[in-house]
């Protein structure tokens, strides 16, 4: 990947169920050992996933919170202390516009939105656009983080999982008829 820094940057792996892409295992590399390391595990029971994030200090998986699909318009997220529907975490600025905003944990404005060169991938910037967050590239199955996002990762892992999803349902982020479709899709 372009601009990659394995000191830095986070790369995580993800793994989808192939009859459920709810049901995703999320892996990174250990800096200093190299180990693969399941990070996020979420697991799907009909319309409640409860996702767990692996804490590397204690060595254990803990429940970092759940998401309620009860529709493609009606989904509720559970992220710790904080419980959010997808309005309040996927909003639109313009009619128009291809980018879907939320307010991060650290109260500053995000935005996803399609790759202009590769829309089957997503990227997450700030608001502004001018500062690179995170990268979900659709044909490696692999999410970037950069530091910047390190903090917010439950909130750039979760949203990224329901972005792929509603994309899947042809519910936002339609690609255009040219460009392939996200693998996690299919």
């Amino acid at each position: 990947m372009n601009g990659y820094d394995s000191n830095l940057d986070l790369l995580l792996t993800w793994e989808f169920d192939p009859d459920e892409m709810r049901k995703v295992e999320i892996f990174m590399t250990h800096p200093k050992t190299k180990e693969k390391i399941m990070l996020y595990r979420f697991a799907t029971f009909e319309r409640l996933t409860t996702y767990y994030r692996f804490n590397l200090i204690t060595g254990r998986n803990e429940n970092a919170g759940n998401i309620e699909w009860n529709s493609l318009r009606n989904v509720r997220l559970n992220m710790g202390l904080r419980e959010l529907s997808i309005d309040q975490m996927a909003w639109k600025n313009k009619a128009n516009s291809r980018s879907r905003r939320f307010k991060a944990l650290n109260n500053v404005d995000y935005k996803w939105r399609p790759v202009e060169t590769e829309p089957a991938n997503l990227e997450c910037v700030t608001v502004s656009g001018k500062k690179f967050v995170a990268l979900y590239n659709a044909a490696e199955q692999t999410l970037l983080v950069n530091p910047r996002g390190h903090f917010i990762l439950d909130d750039i892992v979760v949203l990224c999982l329901v972005h792929l999803w509603r994309r899947a349902n042809n519910w936002d982020f339609q690609l255009p008829e040219t460009a392939e479709g996200s693998s996690a899709a299919q």
